[in-house]
């Protein structure tokens, strides 16, 4: 009987132990003060990344766009992308 009863208290509180889990956010509170994220990774302010893309607005034109953008402060305390130039480079 004693074998019965622990076997039921470990399920009883493995439960909500496992829900904490299922519902905690990995990207702690207030991140969004302190980092830029783009494709999964966190940047710091002041940190650049450039952005690559093909214009596919028609078949005829043959150019691809870079944007280096910046991580920057908001009014509000917050971090943002904000872009710094726009090359347009021919194929």
């Amino acid at each position: 009987m004693k074998t019965l009863t622990l076997g039921l208290t470990l399920l009883a509180s493995a439960a909500p132990a496992q829900q904490m889990l299922s519902t905690a956010s990995p990207i702690p509170d207030g991140a969004e003060t302190r980092f830029c994220y783009y494709e999964g990774m966190a940047y710091s302010e002041d940190a650049f990344v450039v952005l690559f893309g093909d214009n596919t607005v028609t078949s005829t034109v043959g150019t691809r766009e870079e944007h280096l953008m910046r991580c920057a402060r908001r009014d509000d305390g917050s971090l943002h992308w904000k872009p710094q130039s726009t090359f347009q480079v021919s194929k």
